[in-house]
């Protein structure tokens, strides 16, 4: 039955008939005291009844001394009854009966006392029937009470719960053993009855279900069930007092048997204040019960039940958790019920119950307080409370922690949202301090699945790493310069002594100009010949040597790649011609032109494959917008590619077509404005305009760049280029150089707006920028050089640190000893876990093989391949455990590099020095302020020795890959390097997870190993202590075929016998928490000294009833 829209109702008259003499009708109940022999005192009952022999092993009851003769069980319980109950229940026997008309008239009219005896005999009629019959007829109707009337119900209640309290443990067992299920049943009876369904029969059902209850077995089975404690809380907000005083009857039996049934109690308070809509507020029923007389007795048992868990076991429910328990009941108001119940009950028992809580808390807080030396405060003092932690945490390294708490707690917002924050606060603080090795003792506690020690733990273990992490880090630093020194120390030795080889025994001294007459002597070792010279932008410029008389370039040698135009950024103009301004560079894919002569095209078709169209050339009227896609040629397409078969010209409609010239034409706003001026009032402005902004040669999307990149830099004309000319880095930038080279034009554009120096006022804003500038010799080319200056020490330190990681990280693969311990396990292994297979017997494997060892999984699916050889390894040879992650440090640096950017990268910057150098050859300035030969000259000169190094280091990595296919039988053609440290990432992040899983679950088994042999102590213990001292060494509940548990059970709490089991302070509290460090002189007034600890006494004294009365506070700042 799902609790969690339901609804407790209000009860009928019959429910409120029967309240007032509940004491005396339950199942027995009343009269069971009477029954048994006065001789024994209730605290003998209570020693017999829970003893400390072991389940089962004392003698076996049948339950006969439960029970009553029949006649008498059911006369004393016609008897309890009303009058107007009496007439009901006889009118419903004549009903059962079936009699005639006259009959049943004629019983009618009977005296009350004579229908008295003639229910009384009808139900001992009925009772002495088969036993059987009746069961079944129970377990019927329980299972479909939709089919019957209230009365029906109510009856077979009754008679129920006569058979559960007087058939014996047997009967018992029948009806709650499958396929009867009877405590299911009863359950989901009383579900029904708490969402309305039947009010009037909550009551009887859960006098059936503590009948049930009342022995040994059917205690066992309330406290196994999973949800009977659930039901049975729920109770507690109904408004029958006879329903909530069995209610708690039932809660506190269960609690009181054993551990299980105390945490199932607990977690049914909690989910039936969950189900209510009011969490965190569990012991809220109780409390209300306080202040109903004939309630307060019955919950302050439960309470004590609950808080004094001393009475039970010494295990993990500590004093801490006790308080933890009164702070709840604290905060609900418990302190003025208990000091107004202690003024106005005349009850002994009420009496009683609040002594023993009090004193109970008091030896708690006794024990809390010992921990701070201070002899009493006042915990619902929330200025005490603060004043003890903040002396408690002075001058220790908790300090800050504990400041920082409070300062976020400022943070926290207004109401409404403030109780909201400060609840959950709570629970979370409640969760974190409470909990003990991973288990949360009360079932509230589950706002985070948080193993609160394994973190305490953690955070304990990076406290002491903290240090050693910045050294670690330093250090790493100083070993990363060092590797970087040494690798460039080496490429310059191989650099050197290349030369040396070359030159015939004589070092070159690195500078651009080399001397006379070796200039071809070096060109063997590999130099790149210059790619030809660049022509000015205004075409004056003669054309350099290398290329007079029409001489091409020599070709690269010893594979070198021969430079390119230079630098990227824009086309490269061709060598000058004779005459004439140079024809532009051929355009696409470097199709011929066609002969002179004006040969037709040969026709579109034959050369189309796949059978393709020419596509129909469109000519709208005005320019549109561009599709700015890359075109895919139609040779570069599969026959079964989607473009061969679309056929977009059949879509074509005129509709389509003008929208699109709607919407997407670009409509230049000069010609629209001149096209308007049709009564010439207007024309003159337009025309002017059109006169001064007219583009010559500059189309308008360049022009375009040009007028935005001039706006932003707001930097006058002549001063950008003073900038160029006298290469001014420090008000250069590299974003300037890029969008300039971007948004100039061609070379042979800049020579055609040259020319028109003479017309400069008249041209638009770009081309006279453009003007202006193309009088610098090069202009395209100088600034490619210069950013690639700016941008050189970047580029640099971008490529030397990756060559540098990857070599090192090559130089570990190679050297690491634990790496080929590890190897030889795995092939060991795989060998015989490949028996019989064609894998059998190998000598060797692929290393990518280690990326797979985790997809191999044990037969439990718990543990991988991976995780069984880090076991070996730990077992066999630890130092290889351990060591190999610090063997391969560098490859998850190494991971990250691309041997094909390094590659590029390289290429780059030594294509650009040659351009440089190419370009320096022939330069001359031309006028005083153009420093561009100098500044580059000494640039070009640290530069080339640079890129050298830097070429020479990546040959030496790409030779170390080389060297370690060769060590790991790889083929380097087809597993790159970037695959290597891919595959040995990989394998070291799973490694180092193994490792851990593995020390976790050693760990968690050295911890349960410990709990054990610490149960064990216990018990030893606990033995030895019972043995000595003729005490029970604790509880362990009735035997399964005990009677009248609940009932004497009931006896023992009511004289408060049940908590005096164990006498002094409670055995719960375990060892005190030792002090983190010595109380300071000037600590608390209670610390040392003769006056200290007579002021603690006297506080003793004067504070029994510690949280209940006002406080008698004591300064403890």
């Amino acid at each position: 039955m799902d609790l969690n829209n339901s609804n407790i109702s209000a009860g009928s008259s019959s429910g409120n008939n029967g309240n007032n003499n509940y004491n005396d009708n339950i199942g027995g109940y009343g009269d069971s005291h009477s029954r048994h022999k006065k001789d024994k005192s209730v605290g003998n009952k209570f020693k017999s009844l829970f003893s400390s022999k072991e389940h089962g092993k004392e003698k076996k009851d049948t339950g006969k001394g439960a029970e009553m003769p029949s006649t008498e069980l059911f006369e004393s319980d016609v008897n309890s009854l009303s009058n107007d109950e009496i007439e009901r229940r006889f009118q419903m026997m004549l009903e059962d009966m079936n009699l005639s008309q006259d009959q049943t008239t004629s019983l009618r009219n009977k005296p009350l006392e004579v229908k008295r005896q003639l229910l009384i005999t009808y139900q001992a009629n009925r009772a002495s029937s088969s036993k059987k019959s009746v069961l079944e007829d129970c377990v019927k109707k329980l299972q479909s009470p939709q089919h019957y009337t209230p009365k029906h119900l109510s009856s077979m209640l009754d008679t129920l719960r006569v058979n559960l309290s007087s058939g014996g443990v047997s009967w018992v067992q029948d009806f709650n053993n499958p396929p009867n299920e009877g405590l299911n049943r009863l359950l989901r009876f009383l579900a029904l009855t708490l969402t309305g369904y039947y009010p009037d029969l909550g009551l009887n059902c859960l006098r059936c279900i503590r009948a049930l209850g009342n022995c040994g077995y059917g205690l066992y089975a309330l406290v196994d069930h999973e949800t009977a404690s659930t039901f049975i809380a729920r109770c507690l907000s109904s408004d029958q007092d006879g329903m909530i005083d069995c209610a708690i009857e039932l809660l506190s039996s269960i609690a009181y048997c054993n551990d299980k049934g105390y945490q199932k109690v607990l977690e049914g308070l909690t989910n039936s204040a969950e189900l209510e809509n009011r969490p965190g507020d569990r012991f809220v029923p109780l409390v209300n019960a306080l202040g109903k007389p004939d309630l307060a007795r019955a919950a302050l048992q439960l309470i004590n039940v609950i808080v004094n868990r001393s009475c039970l076991s010494d295990s993990a429910f500590n004093a801490d958790y006790r308080i933890h328990l009164r702070l709840e009941l604290n905060k609900l108001g418990i302190g003025d019920l208990l000091q107004r119940l202690e003024t106005t009950s005349q009850d002994r028992d009420i009496q009683n119950h609040i002594q023993i809580y009090r004193s109970r808390a008091e030896q708690d807080a006794d024990e809390l307080f010992d921990r701070f030396e201070m002899a009493k405060a006042d915990l619902d003092d929330s200025n005490q409370v603060f004043q003890i932690l903040n002396r408690t945490l002075s001058g220790t390294q908790s300090e800050k922690a504990f400041l920082s708490i409070l300062q976020h707690l400022l943070f926290v917002r207004d109401e409404p949202y403030r109780f909201a924050y400060f609840t959950l606060l709570e629970e979370l603080v409640s969760q974190v301090v409470i909990q003990n090795d991973g288990f949360d003792p009360d079932p509230r506690m589950t706002v985070l699945r948080l193993d609160v020690e394994s973190t305490v733990m953690t955070l304990l273990d990076a406290l002491k790493q903290a240090d050693a992490s910045s050294r670690v880090d330093d250090l790493q630093r100083k070993l990363d310069k060092a590797l970087q020194e040494k690798l460039e120390a080496e490429a310059t030795i191989q650099t050197l002594q290349q030369r040396l080889d070359a030159g015939g025994g004589s070092l070159s001294d690195g500078k651009v100009k080399v001397p006379e007459g070796l200039e071809e002597k070096l060109r063997p070792s590999g130099t790149i010949p210059p790619p030809p010279p660049l022509s000015s932008s205004g075409g004056t410029i003669p054309p350099p040597p290398p290329l007079s008389g029409g001489i091409p370039p020599p070709p690269p040698l010893s594979g070198d790649i021969p430079p390119p135009p230079p630098l990227s950024g824009g086309v490269p103009p061709p060598p000058p011609l004779k005459g004439g301004i140079p024809p532009p560079p051929p355009m696409g894919s470097g199709i011929p032109p066609p002969p002179p002569g004006g040969i037709p095209k040969p026709p579109a078709a034959p050369s189309l494959p796949f059978g393709l169209k020419p596509k129909k050339k469109y000519s709208p009227e005005v320019p549109l917008k561009k599709a700015n896609w890359d075109q895919i040629a139609p040779e570069a397409l599969d026959k079964n590619s989607v473009w061969v078969g679309l056929k977009e010209d059949e879509l074509a409609s005129d509709d389509i077509l003008d929208s699109l010239v709607t919407q997407f034409s670009t409509k230049p706003a000069k010609k629209l404005i001149v096209e308007s001026d049709v009564d010439g009032v207007s024309g003159a402005a337009p025309q002017a305009m059109k006169k001064s902004k007219a583009l010559r040669f500059l189309d308008g999307k360049t022009a375009q760049n040009l007028s935005i990149l001039l706006g932003s830099l707001k930097v006058p004309y002549p001063e950008l280029r003073r900038r160029i000319v006298a290469i001014d880095e420090t008000l250069l930038t590299q974003n300037m150089l890029e969008q300039l080279i971007k948004a100039l034009p061609e070379p042979p554009i800049i020579a055609k707006i040259a020319a028109l120096k003479d017309e400069y006022d008249s041209l638009a804003e770009p081309e006279q920028f453009v003007c202006l500038v193309s009088d610098i010799k090069k202009l395209i080319p100088r600034l490619h050089a210069i950013l690639f200056k700016l941008r050189f020490d970047e580029k640099r330190d971008e490529i030397k640190p990756d060559i540098v990681d990857a070599d090192e990280a090559l130089r570990e693969v190679q050297s690491s000893t634990h790496l080929k311990r590890i190897l030889e396990l795995i092939l060991l292994l795989g060998n015989y876990m490949n028996s019989g297979s064609r894998n059998a017997q190998s000598y060797a494997f692929h290393i990518s093989y280690l990326t797979k060892l985790e997809n191999t999984k044990d037969t439990s699916n718990q543990q991988t391949l991976l995780n069984f050889i880090v076991d070996c390894l730990e077992q066999k040879f630890p130092d290889t455990a351990q060591g190999l992650v610090d063997d391969l440090s560098h490859v998850e640096r190494a991971a990250r590099v691309s041997e094909d950017v390094i590659k590029a990268g390289v290429a780059e910057m030594k294509k650009s020095v040659n351009s440089i150098e190419t370009d320096l050859r022939t330069y001359k300035p031309q006028e005083p302020d153009d420093v561009f030969a100098t500044v580059m000259s000494d640039f070009v000169q640290t530069a080339s020795t640079q890129v050298t190094q830097l070429e020479t280091m990546f040959d030496r990595m790409r030779e170390r890959f080389g060297a370690v296919a060769k060590y790991l039988a790889f083929d380097p053609n087809k597993y790159h390097m970037e695959n290597l440290f891919s595959d040995l990432k990989q394998f070291l992040s799973s490694y180092s997870r193994a490792l851990t899983d593995n020390a976790k679950r050693r760990a968690l088994i050295e911890r349960q190993r410990k709990a054990q042999e610490e149960q064990a102590r216990r018990e030893r213990e606990r033995e030895e202590k019972a043995r000595t001292t003729n005490v029970p060494s604790g509880h362990m509940g009735p035997s399964e075929d005990e009677g009248n548990v609940i009932d004497n059970l009931m006896e023992a709490l009511k004289s408060g016998a049940a908590f005096t089991a164990n006498n002094g302070r409670p055995s719960g509290g375990g060892a005190r928490r030792p002090r983190s460090r010595p109380n300071p002189a000037s600590g608390l007034t209670s610390v040392a000294g003769p006056a200290a600890a007579r002021s603690r006494q006297l506080m003793r004294e004067r504070s029994r009833n510690f949280g209940d009365r006002p406080p008698v506070i004591v300064d403890v700042t």
